[in-house]
């Protein structure tokens, strides 16, 4: 049973994924899929640092940074000095960068509200509680004292 309900996360995660990367907005862009992550983590989170990105994906800060400074080049991405840490920068979306975010973002939302369409607010809230045990099992290293 938890190797099928493995094998389904797994299903969930590439299928929404492949949906995401066929959306126009995408075409927009013409980002790899972790620029495009990283490019909508900054449109949702204006002047996160380099470093949560690095925390909230998984990669090291050099595969972050290089992600970034693609980013930039293109002029989707600008830094400014962070309003906290001297030593960090926020990243924010230019003007482009903000109207194309825009886009992908309301296509992102049409694309959740489809893959959720059918289910019940009381299965949602099922739903989002088990996921929630599992991500804070994961978070924890497996250790949660039950």
């Amino acid at each position: 049973m938890d190797d099928e309900l493995t094998r389904l996360f797994r299903a969930i995660t590439t299928g929404f994924h492949s949906r995401l990367e066929q959306l126009p907005a995408h075409e927009l862009l013409q980002l790899p899929l972790f620029q495009a992550r990283l490019f909508g983590a900054i449109g949702r989170n204006p002047g996160v640092t380099q470093q949560a990105l690095a925390k909230g994906t998984a990669r090291d800060k050099a595969q972050v940074a290089r992600a970034i400074a693609e980013l930039e080049r293109r002029g989707f991405v600008s830094k400014a000095a962070h309003e906290s840490d001297w030593r960090a920068h926020g990243l924010f979306l230019t003007e482009e960068g903000g109207r194309i975010w825009a886009i992908a973002e309301h296509q992102r939302r049409d694309l959740v509200a489809d893959t959720f369409k059918g289910l019940s607010q009381q299965e949602k809230g099922a739903l989002r509680d088990i996921l929630e045990k599992i991500v804070v099992r994961l978070e924890s290293g497996g250790d949660t004292g039950s």
